[in-house]
């Protein structure tokens, strides 16, 4: 059985797997990585994951990463989340110590690529995947293409679209981006808006029940991604939509008002089937995974 290894970059932990040809995942291991703590320290910590897991079975790498990544190259373009990562050219920086090739794309294309590959869109011809965790990741699929990357390998950053003109600022400059509204981060600034007080997703998500300020940040959340979904349809109008992430954990407080809101605003709401995604904490590292087989000519 033909391995790889699939790497998923996260802005607090780096996840590593071996997968089979049969997206089966063989091994684990899971390491802390503080995007604070910069491009040498990640580095370093992802070349300590592929040594635990190498074996000489393994034939590739495959790694998601967040920001417009030059998948051809393996270079990423630009990258807010981790210093001196814009620029970097991380194929060739990790393939200087192994003798496997490594292939890299963008996170959310990555956790699509899984989903399309044995999960939720596994059916769909074409679809759009939302990926909401502490920012909000995008991909964009359609049978006849594949994954949209754009001119500038900055197609796709659905978290980019701007949702409030002049609203909050985001870490890539701009103004009112979609993922300072409708991401695990928002819930933060939501509540401290609200309140004045800092507080992090999951103390607000603890306690919502009890603090009405905790239900209205969540609301806050449903509705802004209602308003989001009616533009996705209205643009793409893809045969579905399928939401993963980490905040999707937290779907029982805010998943029905948010396809009540998308049904309400959106002028044609029939046709686009909203789902969760299937795989959750695994996705990364299987479609990543997914890339290296293709990448190496295992359909």
């Amino acid at each position: 059985m033909k391995q790889v290894i699939g790497i998923d970059i996260g802005g607090t932990k780096i996840n590593s797997a071996v997968i089979d040809e049969e997206g089966n995942v063989i091994d684990k291991y899971r390491i802390q990585s503080n995007a604070e703590d910069g491009r040498d320290e990640v580095l370093k910590r992802i070349r300590i994951s592929i040594d635990r897991l190498m074996t000489s079975d393994i034939e590739g790498i495959g790694i998601g990463t967040a920001g417009f990544i030059d998948s051809e190259k393996g270079i990423v373009k630009f990258a807010g989340n981790i210093e001196g990562w814009t620029g970097l050219r991380l194929k060739e920086e990790l393939e200087k110590n192994i003798s496997i090739p490594v292939y890299v794309d963008n996170d959310a294309n990555i956790a699509a690529l899984c989903e399309k590959w044995l999960g939720a869109a596994k059916d769909y011809s074409s679809f759009v995947m939302l990926t909401m965790g502490t920012g909000l990741g995008g991909a964009i699929y359609d049978h006849k293409m594949g994954f949209w990357q754009g001119a500038n390998f900055q197609g796709a950053e659905l978290g980019h679209m701007i949702l409030y003109p002049e609203g909050r600022l985001c870490t890539c400059t701009q103004h009112g981006c979609a993922e300072k509204y409708i991401a695990g981060s928002a819930l933060s600034i939501n509540y401290q808006e609200l309140t004045g007080k800092e507080e992090t997703g999951p103390e607000i998500i603890a306690k919502i029940e009890k603090d009405q300020a905790a239900k209205d940040s969540v609301k806050r959340i449903a509705h802004d991604l209602g308003l989001y979904l009616a533009s996705i349809k209205n643009i793409f109008d893809p045969e579905g939509v399928v939401i993963g992430g980490g905040f999707i954990e937290t779907k029982e407080h805010w998943w029905d008002e948010a396809i009540e809101q998308y049904k309400k605003i959106c002028n044609r709401p029939e046709g686009m089937e909203i789902t969760a995604a299937k795989f959750q904490n695994d996705a990364g590292v299987i479609g990543a995974g997914k890339l290296a087989f293709e990448k190496l000519g295992y359909k």
